[in-house]
């Protein structure tokens, strides 16, 4: 019993000792950059030397039941802010988006109208000869000759999915005429039924859009929770009623001054850290914002369709700007200017008073990284989807901009030993941060997620969450120093404190020590 006892001692003080020495507070890490304050050397991973994985959490939803925020990390704790959906059985139906996404439905609004009906005549005309490989081929072949780069990363998969299926594909037709209806809610299944026994479709096509209605519907609270960040056991959980937002929600909490600010549903709520109690709660104009709060000179800052200040004691709205429309992309600061990344615009606002100070090249879901006066932003403006500016008192200026082609653009990027390292939009960069000269590039599967940084080495996932992935921090070369198996949610982004490393998974959060 002694030997067991003694064995836990060393883990016990090490863990206590990352606390005390830095934690991941917020979104993106102690100084909002996702470089760890601490300076804990961390070693390499490898599949002969993987991280051990301390503890699994209980079970917490994900995605469309519970979004994809990531964690914050203080005093022991670990943070989830999440909207927790749950399915309650009903009479009522409705084409929920759910129920869209299940069923094909995309939307081909900006597609030429030309080009959707040669499509849908062509995957009706296959020839009964196209299987297997010659088929993914065809399909392949008529994304690349049919489309430009952007609309192939952006539906090219969707598009040749539907030749896949063939004639079984639903119409597109159908599904516009369910998408249009998606807002009615029918009282019963026998109402839907009989909308649906109406409609000028085969009856494969009836039972096929029937069967994918639930006989239940979403209902959610607003919940935080938090896990002792030693055990991973739940510590405390606040709750309060919300309201079904999807995956649409899912912003990281932020801890300041022992109390936890966080965005959901609803409202924004300001919760002891200690107790769990509620200290604040404050409506949202918009329902379940992506961007993640900030707390500075005595406010919260959130991106709701506008950017919106609160007074971080009371709750009381300090002041709203309009100009910043985003909902996705989370503010930074320098010095007294709150700089967002708006739906098409980077802009500057006083903290102090919310005016707009400048308005300049940019836009997209990204948070803007600061490192001393200078900002770096992905951004989805064509021609513009890399850019870095100087800051100044009179504003930035430009320093460069760099144009590619990506599905995604949401990854924030990391400045480190005046190089920017954008690990995001399906490539791996590292550009020098005063001239944009590329000192490497390559072509790899990570997207959404936002790498950190640590002890030199920068810490990404790839494959969808399903490796985590070491790179060296150096523009001499593009090494990749070591690869693990993680299966983590591959939208959210890792926390790290010490040599501890914490993620959400589809259901749960785990935590590994990077051995």
């Amino acid at each position: 019993m002694l030997k067991s006892i003694f064995a836990v001692i060393p883990v016990l003080t090490i863990l206590a000792g990352n606390f005390v020495k830095a934690d991941w507070p917020q979104w993106r890490g102690p100084d909002r950059n996702g470089i760890a304050a601490d300076t804990t050397p961390i070693p390499v991973i490898s599949e002969e030397k993987p991280p051990e994985q301390l503890w699994v959490s209980p079970e917490i939803p994900s995605d469309h039941d519970g979004g994809h925020g990531s964690l914050a990390i203080s005093n022991g704790k670990v943070v989830v802010a999440i909207v927790w959906h749950r399915d309650v059985p009903t009479e009522k139906r409705q084409f929920s988006r759910n129920v869209l996404s299940s069923l094909g439905h995309r939307s081909t609004g900006k597609l030429d109208p030309a080009i959707v009906e040669k499509m849908e005549h062509d995957r009706m005309n296959l020839s009964r000869r196209l299987r297997g490989k010659a088929l993914d081929d065809y399909a392949d072949k008529w994304v690349k000759d049919n489309f430009d780069e952007k609309t192939q990363l952006s539906l090219g998969s969707w598009v040749a999915s539907r030749f896949k299926k063939g004639q079984a594909a639903l119409p597109l037709s159908l599904l516009e005429e369910i998408s249009a209806h998606s807002k009615h809610v029918f009282q019963n299944q026998a109402e839907m039924e009989a909308w649906v026994a109406a409609r000028d479709w085969t009856d494969a096509q009836k039972a096929e859009v029937i069967s994918k209605v639930p006989a239940t519907e979403k209902q959610a609270n607003d919940t935080v929770w938090t896990l002792d960040a030693m055990t991973g056991k739940p510590v405390w959980k606040y709750e309060s009623s919300g309201h079904p937002s999807g995956r649409g929600s899912s912003s990281t909490p932020a801890v300041h001054d022992g109390k936890i600010y966080a965005a959901l549903s609803t409202n924004i709520y300001c919760i002891d850290e200690e107790t769990g109690k509620e200290i604040w709660k404050t409506p949202l104009t918009r329902k379940g914002p992506a961007s993640s709060p900030m707390v500075a000179h005595g406010k919260v800052f959130i991106q709701q369709g506008k950017l919106s200040a609160f007074d971080a004691q009371t709750g009381e709205l300090a002041w709203e700007n309009t100009d910043v429309k985003s909902v996705n992309s989370s503010p930074n600061l320098w010095k007294k200017t709150v700089i967002c990344n708006s739906t098409k615009d980077l802009i500057g606002v006083s903290a102090d008073t919310g005016e707009t100070l400048w308005k300049t090249t940019g836009g997209g879901d990204a948070t803007p990284v600061v490192s001393g006066d200078y900002v770096v932003i992905p951004s989805q403006s064509d021609g513009s989807n890399l850019m870095a500016y100087q800051l100044t008192d009179a504003g930035p200026e430009m320093l460069w901009s760099k144009d590619f082609v990506a599905r995604r653009y949401g990854s924030s990027a990391i400045i480190y030993n005046d190089h920017v390292y954008h690990l995001g939009s399906a490539r791996h960069w590292c550009l020098n941060l005063k001239s944009g000269e590329v000192a490497w590039e390559r072509p790899v599967q990570s997207q959404i997620s936002s790498p950190i940084l640590a002890d030199g080495k920068l810490l990404v996932y790839e494959n969808r969450g399903g490796l985590l992935s070491m790179i060296e921090a150096s523009p001499e070369d593009y090494n990749v120093i070591g690869k693990t198996k993680v299966a983590a949610l591959y939208c959210a982004s890792p926390a790290l404190v010490g040599r501890d490393i914490f993620f959400r998974t589809k259901d749960s959060v785990k935590c590994f020590r990077l051995q």
